[in-house]
């Protein structure tokens, strides 16, 4: 089975720049593990304080 689609995720990141947490907006049921799983091992710049940014997440039948 081939499920393609776009994840929003709502993500918390830390102020040493790594993600605490992942919230699915939207998106298919069966993409939404496979975005946060990503997305938590994603490394960001360092802050003064935590942030949260929307990430939308594309899935691609030929995984481009």
């Amino acid at each position: 089975m081939h499920v393609s689609g776009k994840v929003m995720l709502l993500v918390t990141i830390d102020a040493e720049g790594k993600v605490s947490a992942t919230k699915v907006e939207s998106g298919h049921a069966l993409l939404a593990p496979a975005a946060q799983d990503a997305v938590s091992r994603w490394r960001f710049a360092p802050n003064t304080e935590a942030s949260e940014s929307e990430i939308e997440i594309n899935f691609t039948p030929d995984g481009q």
